[in-house]
């Protein structure tokens, strides 16, 4: 092999692994394995039923959709309430979702830093299905 053979075969082995690490950082980033938003200064955390964290994202999402829910805190935990209050509905969000008191107000928020909404709003448009356990588990917002 000549040498101007072996620099462009090494070029391409270092291009390739390149790409492939960006492609595996994409991944990862995109993985429910991902930690989800850091606390606000002055938050304080509050429990949410989430989904265990696993390595590959969910490839499929059950169309059901959950009827609108109010968001509420019972004790240290942020729920879901039908619009005219009750019992909380056992909702499973999906792993990296956080909740947290800020300025006396809970908010529910997504992986990606969103705000769902915050206490005493109507959420509408979760999508997902009934778990095993009866719990509905959210896998998409908005649809």
């Amino acid at each position: 092999m000549t040498r101007s053979g072996f620099v462009r075969r090494h070029r391409l082995l270092i291009g390739g692994l390149a790409a492939a690490l960006v492609l595996l950082a994409g991944l990862y980033r995109l993985s429910p394995l991902w930690p989800g938003p850091a606390l606000p200064a002055g938050a304080m955390p509050l429990t949410l039923a989430t989904a265990p964290g696993h390595l590959l994202p969910t490839l499929g999402c059950t169309t059901a959709l959950l009827a609108p829910t109010r968001v509420a805190v019972a004790g240290n935990a942020l729920v879901l309430v039908p619009p005219t209050g009750g019992d909380p509905i056992k909702v499973v969000f999906p792993s990296g979702w956080r909740a947290w008191r800020l300025d006396g107000r809970a908010e529910l928020v997504s992986r990606d830093g969103v705000v769902v909404g915050r206490e005493g709003d109507i959420v509408e448009g979760l999508g997902g299905g009934t778990g095993d356990d009866g719990a509905f588990e959210v896998c998409s917002v908005g649809q």
